[in-house]
């Protein structure tokens, strides 16, 4: 073990002594990712409640305001199943925050089969319309188009910054020129978006709803839906949310407070937000093309540009 794993455990120890005195110390601790970076996550053996696991996360302020925002002001007033959440604690040694919650059980979210895209449905349809008045809510970063509209630019930019990596071969700069043929299209575009965009009325927005974020647990009343990692949440209209969800169960959900809003209308809005979502991928890859090992971002990148310009197709 290294002096560094060793550190950031002292200080989680710390850390949930402070904010849970009565409790014992954990018997045993597993660092579950830690990057060179500030994301650290690890987990508490048997300290939670009728002696279950925590998981514990290091985040920065601006995650710790939202995070925080969405486990205290806002899901504990919504009528969805929920993690527990212990609460945080600051970082002693740094301006980090410690951040704790019930480890999750159960299995991933998979968005392949019908009955997960039904209950995941269930319950954004349910969160999406039961948030309107959260005045917590509302303070939450901006996730309308314009937001992915950054992420375009600044994806663009790092393409174009990191073009000249000797490591990158001739296929992956075609595949690079491609995306951002695409990309170009997409602004020239965007007020295409934008007006699909504006028949939904602006709700509670996850950011990050894909499968190792969502757990799925099958209890008394049927399949319960666990989201976690709320770190690009935001306030804006949901198309990403629902692009891997099933649309007829949340029209059904959604209809008697947005009846303006017709089945042809949501898949308009969820293929748009596949769209955000390959930018949201892009955003995310693009820093790696100026590494020297890149076989994987470049693996990423080229189903990045299959789906982005059949979604193109698609919608625009």
């Amino acid at each position: 073990m290294n002096r560094k794993k060793y550190t950031h455990k002292h200080q989680v120890v710390a850390a949930w002594q402070s904010l849970m005195p009565e409790s014992s110390k954990p018997s045993r601790m597993e660092v579950l990712e830690e990057t060179s970076g500030e994301r650290i996550v690890i987990r508490l053996i048997g300290v939670g409640i009728g002696g279950a696991n925590v998981i514990v996360k290091r985040t920065q302020p601006s995650t710790t305001f939202i995070e925080r925002t969405i486990y205290e002001k806002v899901l504990p007033f919504l009528p969805v199943p929920r993690l527990h959440y212990y609460g945080s604690a600051i970082d002693q040694d740094s301006e980090y925050s410690w951040i704790f919650l019930e480890d999750v059980s159960g299995e991933n979210y998979n968005p392949q089969l019908i009955e997960h895209r039904i209950a995941a449905a269930n319950w954004i349809g349910t969160m999406n319309t039961s948030v309107l008045n959260n005045v917590a809510a509302k303070k939450l970063p901006n996730r309308q188009p314009d937001h992915y509209l950054e992420l375009l630019h600044r994806g663009v930019n790092l393409f174009l910054l990191n073009d000249s990596n000797p490591a990158l071969k001739l296929t992956d700069l075609r595949v690079i020129e491609k995306i951002l043929g695409n990309c170009e299209f997409l602004k020239i575009n965007w007020d295409q978006i934008t007006n699909i965009c504006k028949e939904m009325p602006s709700t509670l927005v996850h950011g990050d709803f894909i499968s190792k974020n969502v757990a799925v647990r099958n209890t008394q009343n049927g399949l319960s839906i666990l989201p976690f990692d709320w770190e690009k949440a935001g306030w804006g209209c949901p198309s990403e949310d629902i692009s891997r969800i099933d649309i007829p169960t949340y029209q059904a959900i959604t209809q008697d407070y947005w009846p303006g809003i017709d089945s042809t209308t949501l898949m308009d809005i969820a293929n748009v937000g596949k769209i955000f979502r390959c930018l949201v991928y892009i955003d995310w890859i693009a820093p790696q093309l100026g590494e020297k090992e890149i076989k994987s971002p470049m693996d990423h990148l080229k189903l990045c540009e299959t789906w982005l310009s059949e979604l193109i197709q698609t919608i625009l």
